[in-house]
């Protein structure tokens, strides 16, 4: 079951979340008894821990910290996935300035082999993220912190989607932190999972088998698709993806080839009528624009449910020429 945040408290909870009012997130979660392993709301399934984590309310570090330990001490699990496919871990791996965020969540059984929804453990992005600019205190907390995640049993041999291991970052790192792997190794850590498990969120989608049999079947770990089917459900989750998690930093015209190839697509396959076309127009030239990032997924649910019946509708695999214009 997911539990979800009181509607009645929701908007008071997260605006003291958001402008970082750690005293007052503790009194509103006190006096009206709020699970504080709920999640804030029904779009993204935000869990409360992962918003205070993202919040930029917080004047100093140690002010988020203070609240980050409030909510875990309270019954927070640092585990628990939202529904984009990653949980607090994973974001705060990847941002240097949560090192002391992400050292807290190992310390409240958070689960290094863990994996993010491209297959991306916390090991993964800790090893890939030291830096050799990395110096005096900040990189010795960094090595401590990649052996408190080796100490706790990372696999460094999980592959993510595109294949690369932890252990494959190694060899771009500098000799002490390939030495603290050896180190650690040789103690043979012991792992020991937690029973976190990814719920099945609700969805939008009228299709969701069929998406999900796409991605799975027709979707390659990495590079263009063999089939139209698998390239336009793959051009798609790229379009959101960039999006949502890189605010459009990277959109360049392989992006916008990647939309135009859709709506052509679909528009051209004679199976929508005319008003479904313009529609499906109207949607993907949303995600064209460079400079404003589409950040809610109802274009791509739609467009999606539409990929899933041009699926149905042919009763054999298209096959997709490679473009070499496309390199994302």
């Amino acid at each position: 079951m997911i539990k979800l945040v009181p509607e009645q408290y929701k908007r008071t909870l997260s605006m003291a979340i958001a402008k970082g009012e750690v005293y007052n997130v503790m009194e509103i979660i006190k006096q009206n008894s709020i699970d504080v392993d709920a999640y804030m709301d029904t779009e993204f399934y935000t869990p409360v821990l992962m918003q205070a984590l993202s919040s930029y309310g917080f004047k100093v570090e140690t002010e988020r910290l203070l609240m980050l330990k409030f909510l875990l001490d309270t019954g927070a699990d640092p585990n628990k996935y939202c529904k984009k496919g990653y949980n607090c871990l994973h974001i705060a791996a990847q941002q240097r300035e949560l090192v002391s965020a992400l050292d807290l969540f190992l310390d409240f059984k958070g689960d290094v082999n863990l994996t993010d929804s491209n297959g991306a453990s916390v090991a993964y992005w800790v090893i890939q993220g030291f830096s050799w600019a990395l110096d005096g205190r900040e990189r010795d907390q960094y090595c401590k912190l990649i052996e408190k995640v080796l100490m706790l049993g990372a696999d460094l041999d999980v592959k993510n989607r595109y294949g690369v291991t932890p252990r494959e970052w190694l060899e771009h790192k500098p000799e002490e932190v390939k030495q603290l792997v050896i180190k650690c190794e040789k103690l043979n850590p012991v792992y020991k999972p937690s029973q976190t498990l990814k719920p099945e969120f609700p969805t939008n989608l009228q299709y969701p088998d069929i998406a999900k049999k796409i991605w799975n079947e027709l979707v390659p770990p990495i590079g263009q698709a063999d089939t139209v089917q698998g390239e336009l459900l793959r051009a798609i989750e790229k379009l959101r993806d960039e999006a949502q998690r890189n605010g459009n930093v990277n959109f360049g015209d392989g992006h916008k080839l990647l939309a135009k190839f859709v709506m052509e697509t679909l528009v051209n396959s004679g199976i929508f009528e005319q008003a479904e076309m313009a529609k499906i127009k109207t949607e993907t030239k949303k995600l064209m624009k460079s400079t404003r990032p589409y950040m809610d997924d109802d274009v791509y649910d739609y467009l999606t449910d539409q990929i899933c019946r041009y699926y149905l509708a042919n009763d054999k695999l298209i096959k997709h020429e490679q473009n070499p214009q496309i390199m994302c």
